[in-house]
This record gives structure tokens, sequence and C-alpha cells, in this order.
């Protein structure tokens, strides 16, 4: 999935960000009307719009009938969960694929790469029942990146922070020792619309899922987790700014109401 969203996503890598997130939100809307069109009962959906229909034309020809005003009402109600129930099967076939998209979106919109003279906070998380203080674990800096904090142990939280600046841009790589061995953790400074990890953890299903392609950290490591505070990225749409997640679900969805009547779907 990674790599496949890498390859069609690569057009837009290269400051193109508003352009990849119309194009992603486009071919979302398409394949969600697709999928929910081949898994409904599009025929039975129809009748129960009409029949919503005809009870609102109802209504407003027995307005001052206030019993069957209030008949209508109930009809109305009752065949709007008929529909609801029928919408079921294809929103729950539809929840595999959007997660699975949103989580790509995620890495690739979620953050962006560090610019000159900016800072960001290197937390790293110990094990259960390690000591940060009894153990040496401590950072050290490619050209490029300066310590600009030395580091703060936080026993409570079995936590370390570094603060470091980018000096140089390029993606550069700290290299963070727990004693017994270095594990290599990537740092982003580009303007390029790629993959971010900002948390690097032991190999597990939910990494595997929900951060694909993440660097792992040795299993037999003191360190349980690793976390880099990149800025977060926000989409302008000139009129208002919102993070990816807003962006991709407005967008998707106006897409999809346009679409649908070109798929003709109920």
């Amino acid at each position: 999935m990674t790599a496949f969203f890498s390859l069609i996503l690569k057009p837009f890598e290269n400051g193109h960000a508003h352009a990849g997130m119309l194009f992603i939100s486009l071919v979302t809307g398409a394949v969600m009307l697709f999928l929910f069109k081949l898994t409904s009962n599009q025929q039975a959906m129809k009748e129960i719009k009409n029949k919503i229909s005809a009870y609102f034309l109802e209504m407003r020809l027995y307005k001052d009938d206030i019993s069957t005003v209030m008949a209508s009402q109930r009809r109305i109600l009752s065949t709007n969960l008929q529909y609801m129930k029928l919408a079921i099967v294809p929103a729950v076939v539809m929840i595999v694929p959007v997660v699975l998209i949103m989580i790509q979106l995620n890495l690739r919109y979620s953050h962006r790469g560090l610019d000159i003279g900016e800072v960001a906070i290197v937390k790293a998380h110990v094990a259960q029942g390690v000591d940060i203080l009894q153990h040496r674990i401590s950072l050290t800096t490619p050209e490029g990146i300066v310590k600009a904090s030395p580091a703060v142990r936080i026993p409570s939280l079995g936590e370390i922070d570094w603060k470091i600046k980018l000096v140089k841009q390029g993606n550069h790589d700290l290299i963070i020792s727990d004693g017994t061995r270095q594990i290599t953790v990537p740092i982003y400074a580009t303007s390029r619309t790629i993959p971010i990890y900002a948390k690097f953890s032991k190999p597990s299903l939910a990494e595997t899922i929900f951060n694909p392609g993440s660097p792992r950290l040795p299993c037999e490591s003191l360190l349980a987790s690793i976390e880099v505070s990149y800025p977060e990225m926000k989409f302008d749409w000139g009129f208002i700014s919102l993070s990816w997640l807003w962006s991709f679900l407005i967008i998707s969805m106006a897409f999809g109401v346009v679409l649908k009547f070109l798929f003709k779907v109920e």
C-alpha cells in the first residue's frame, strides 16, 4: 500500500500537496460510490426514497390536518430507518479501504519536514522497568543538526527529551544509544511531500497497519518508542485553513455528491 501510494502521488511530491489532496479525494469519492453501488440494493433504496418523497408531498397537501401530518412524519422516520438498514452493509465494506487510504494520507500530509532554523523535540520512551537514571541513553547529532538543549530526563514518564535544531537542509540521521546498541532515527528536512515518520516503535501488528514502512526498533532495545515533533502541515484553501483530515473528508464527500448523479447511485 505504501509503495502504491508513493507511485500514484509521486507527481504531486514537489510542492503540489493541494493538487495531490484534490486528486486522491476525487479518486476516493469515485471508488466509494462504486463500492456503495456494488454492495447495496439500489432498487430497494430507490423505492424507499420515492416513498419518502411521497410522504413529504402528503404533508404539504394535508398541512391543515394535524393527524395526517403526524402520521406522515412517523412514516418518514420509519422509512428512513429502513434506508439506513440497507446502507449498513455498504458502509461496513467501505470502512476498510477508507481507513487504509487515511493511514497513507496521514503519513504524507500530517506533518511537514523541518526548515532551517526550526527546532524539534526528540522523545525517547524506555521499556517497562528500565530506569532512565541508571542507563546511559544518549543522542548523537550529524552535521546539519545541533542540540538546542541538553537531555531532559523524566523518570515518572520513563522519557528522555532532546531539543534539536536544523542548520542544514537535507535528510539526516540521528543516532540514539541505549547503552548496548545504537538506533538510527531519520530526520526529514525537505519540502517534498513524502512519508514522514514521526514515531518509531518495536514490531507489532498495530505498527504494521497504522505506521506502515516505518523503521522498527530492535526487540531487545531498552527503548520502547521514539517520537519526533515535526511541524503540523496545514492546507490553506484561501478562505479557510484545514488539516489534511478535514480537507480529505470535505473534498471527497463533495466529489461524491457530484459524482453520484454521473454513476446513478441512490
